[in-house]
Formats: structure tokens, C-alpha cells, sequence
């Protein structure tokens, strides 16, 4: 007998004796059942620091400060990439105070599910202002983000998730402080502005729509157009809201997890709250994209895509001097550079039959080196073919704290019109420095700032 005929008996009579085993023991059955995982348990140093203490610690920074401690925090996940509107973000809190963490990965989800409890080694890690806001990161990366290798030696996970260990912070949008930014809260008894009409996120960037309480308060909602609610239409009537609480220079907004975050919105017509929201709340918003276009481009205003703001609203700076980039410490905004003639004119703003307008943005003077001065009045506005005088603000470099420091100028009772052009124009003359221009808004009704005609500057 061949080789090939004894493999074929031998084949056979293992099949033969298989099925015998099958009919008197169940054996040479493929077990059904998974095995079991093991319970992820962390066995490293304790944790040694709170969040709280890890912000107070790192206050008063300017540029990125690598963490040179062994310092170790223990804290749950809050807010992950689960829909796509958190974007390469992971924001944790402990019982003293939240943060977020920068990380160059997606579907961190998978891994780091809300309700996970974490320990984090930070030593390494460096902590950013990304906002004005403190955040972990890795100095010198992408966007300060903590590569996905070394983000998991870092951060190990300790038992199983459990989404029941969140307790929102209920919150009253009068009364929102510092204590507050990145934690998960809930916002009872709010509907949104363009509730019925608008989608969560319709264009081809992420947007803001505004929500407003019984108070008539109110706060950007920022939706992404990578979320997987995007497309769905904002609910109408009043509802609740859960989600991350966060602050952009300075400016509250929440961060909705997932479309489960969206709770019992009742359908109503507006005209229930002090101010009608067809009138009321933010008209205009522009923050200049998140600046994640390629390293080195810096595109002019006429070739720039990545507008908060669509059609109608135009945008154009006829000297093509002007225009965006990043730099550490400040996120997207339109560089003014110094010594140079500049209007940046934003046209087509839709204000028909909106009252008491604001216009309010903000400022980051370059100046580098102490003693180095410059005037906040070296730009000029003109609104609908009016010019505001704004007040002669000096702003002086006194030590390296002072540097990319953002200063907010608000406009009251702009001249109202159907449709608004507000134009920004730098005088070379006045501008040695050069300024970065950024957050540019425009609000109604109870949105504005209450200053009467008062032109108010802040840091």
C-alpha cells in the first residue's frame, strides 16, 4: 500500500472513531463558549496626586512644561471618541476636578469606555494650555498629542468599566465657574435655538448651536460633522442635556457624548423663555477651523475651506497678507503681520430682525520680549459702514507669563441690518508687532453682554 492510500484509511478511521465518540460522549464537539476574560487589575505605584492639585500646580504655564515628577493620578473616563464628535480626545475626572488628554489615535472607545477607572503615570507627559485651558499632552508632537504607544504605557485601566459610577454635575448656566470645565454635567430644562430646523452638524465642519435655559442663558453646543448624529435634525422644545463641559478661551461649551446624551425634548413651539430664540443667542461664530491642516500651510483668507461660517457669509482681505495658521499656546486664528495694511471684511452675516447686537473677538498681540508694548487699538472695526473707537488698551510684556495672552473686545449695540458686514483693519503704521485675530461672534438679545454702549476690553 502507497503513502497516499495509508493517509486515506488513516483519515477514515479517525472520522469513524469521531463520530462514535459524538453518540456516546458528546465528544469532538467544538466548545460554543468563549473563554473568559480576565479582569484587567492594576498592580503599580498608588496614586500620589488629584487632578485638582495637577491643575493648580500647572497654572500659570504659557508653553508646553514636561512633567518631570513621578507623579500618578487615579480617575475615571467621562467622555471618549465613541460617536466621532470628541476627536482625539479622552477626558477623565476624579472627586476633585476634571481634565482632558490629548491623544493621536481614534476609536479609543474600544479601550477606554466611560466609566473606566485609569491610572495614570504622568512623568514624561507634559501639561498644555490648548484654549487657555490646561490639558495633558506631549510637547513637540502633532497638536501636543500623546502617541498611542506611549499613551498606553502610561495609562493602564483597572477593573471593568461601569458607566453607573457617572454622576452628571448638575448645572445652572448662570452660575457656571472655573471648577466646573471638563466635567461631565447634566443641563436640565433647555431647548435649542434652531430646534426642528437645524441639523446637529449640516455643513462640512464642526458648528456651534446655541441652547438656552428658562433664564433665558445661553451656550454653544459643538457638534461635529464626523459625529455619527450629524446629520440628524436638533430635537424641538425644552429637554435635557448631558455631555462635557468645556471652556474656549474663555467661552462656556458643551461636548455631547453621543446622541444618547440628547433626553426628553418635548416638541414645543418656541416663546415659553424670556427671549424668543428665533431672535435671541448666537448669530455668528467663527473660530477658523481647528487648524489640523498640513504642517507648514498657511493659507490665505481667499483660499481657506475650513470656515465655521458657510454661505452667505463671505470672506475676503484684498492684500492677501493676512492668513491662518496655529502657533503653541494658541489654537487657528488670522495672522496679522506687522507693518502691513490689512482689512479683513466678513460679509453677509444674516441679522434681519435681530436686537440689542454685540459684536465681540479676541486678540493675541505678538509681543515676545519684556518691555515690548503694543495698543489693542491698533485695530479698527467698522460695522456696517460705522467705525468704533475702541479704547486705547496698553498691553507690555513684563515677564514670559505675559506672552500669547488672549484680550476679549466687546461691541454693544452694534448699528443693526438685514444682512451685516463687519470689517477688521490694521493700520502698518500702528502694528510693529503684528496680532493674531480669532473668536469673532456676534450675539443677540440676552446673549449680549448688558455694558450699555460701553466698548469693554478684557484679559
Amino acid at each position: 500500500m502507497n503513502k497516499k492510500n495509508i493517509q486515506a484509511v488513516y483519515t477514515s478511521m479517525l472520522s469513524v472513531i469521531c463520530i462514535g465518540l459524538i453518540l456516546f460522549t458528546g465528544a469532538c464537539k467544538r466548545d460554543p463558549e468563549a473563554p473568559l476574560l480576565t479582569q484587567p487589575i492594576y498592580d503599580g505605584p498608588n496614586a500620589n496626586t488629584t487632578i485638582a492639585a495637577l491643575k493648580e500646580k500647572y497654572a500659570n504655564i504659557t508653553d508646553p512644561k514636561v512633567i518631570d515628577e513621578d507623579l500618578i493620578i487615579k480617575a475615571l473616563v467621562t467622555g471618549n471618541d465613541i460617536s466621532g464628535n470628541i476627536y482625539k480626545q479622552l477626558y477623565i475626572q476624579d472627586e476633585t476636578a476634571a481634565i482632558n488628554l490629548g491623544v493621536d489615535q481614534n476609536s479609543m472607545y474600544t479601550t477606554f469606555r466611560a466609566g473606566q477607572e485609569v491610572y495614570i503615570n504622568l512623568k514624561g507627559l507634559s501639561m498644555v494650555k490648548y484654549g487657555s485651558e490646561l490639558q495633558i499632552g506631549f510637547s513637540g508632537t502633532n497638536a501636543n498629542r500623546i502617541a498611542w504607544e506611549i499613551f498606553k504605557e502610561h495609562t493602564k485601566v483597572n477593573g471593568w468599566p461601569n458607566a453607573a459610577n457617572l454622576t452628571p454635575l448638575e448645572v445652572d448656566l448662570s452660575k457656571l465657574d472655573a471648577s466646573m470645565v471638563n466635567k461631565l454635567v447634566i443641563i436640565k430644562n433647555v431647548r435649542f435655538n434652531n430646534g426642528g430646523v437645524n441639523a446637529f452638524a449640516g455643513g462640512t465642519a464642526t458648528v456651534s448651536e446655541v441652547v438656552k435655559d428658562a433664564n433665558g442663558k445661553t451656550l454653544d453646543v459643538r457638534n461635529s460633522n464626523f459625529s455619527s448624529f450629524a446629520k440628524d435634525i436638533l430635537p424641538k422644545g425644552n429637554g435635557t442635556l448631558v455631555g462635557i463641559l468645556g471652556r474656549y478661551n474663555g467661552g462656556w461649551q458643551l461636548f455631547l457624548r453621543d446622541k444618547t446624551d440628547v433626553i426628553d425634548f418635548d416638541g414645543t413651539d418656541a416663546g415659553t423663555t424670556p427671549t424668543d430664540p428665533e431672535t435671541g443667542g448666537t448669530i455668528f461664530n467663527e473660530t477658523f477651523g481647528n487648524g489640523t491642516y498640513p504642517s507648514g500651510n498657511r493659507p490665505k483668507i481667499a483660499d481657506f475651506t475650513d470656515f465655521d461660517m458657510k454661505a452667505p457669509v463671505t470672506y475676503s482681505e484684498e492684500s492677501g497678507s493676512a492668513d491662518i495658521r496655529t502657533a503653541t499656546g494658541i489654537s487657528a486664528s488670522v495672522w496679522l503681520p506687522a507693518n502691513k495694511d490689512i482689512t479683513l471684511k466678513i460679509a453677509g452675516i444674516q441679522t434681519a430682525n435681530k436686537t440689542d447686537l454685540t459684536l465681540s473677538y479676541q486678540l493675541v498681540p505678538n509681543i515676545y520680549n519684556v518691555d515690548e508694548t503694543t495698543n489693542l487699538n491698533a485695530m479698527k472695526v467698522k460695522i456696517n459702514g460705522t467705525s468704533y473707537t475702541i479704547p486705547s488698551t496698553q498691553v507690555t510684556i513684563k515677564s514670559t507669563d505675559d506672552r500669547n495672552k488672549y484680550y476679549t473686545i466687546s461691541i454693544p449695540n452694534i448699528t443693526p441690518a438685514a444682512t451685516s458686514t463687519v470689517e477688521f483693519i490694521m493700520t502698518g503704521a500702528d502694528n510693529a508687532f503684528g496680532f493674531r485675530l480669532d473668536n469673532i461672534k456676534i450675539v443677540s438679545a440676552t446673549g449680549g453682554n448688558g455694558s450699555g454702549n460701553t466698548i469693554i476690553v478684557t484679559k
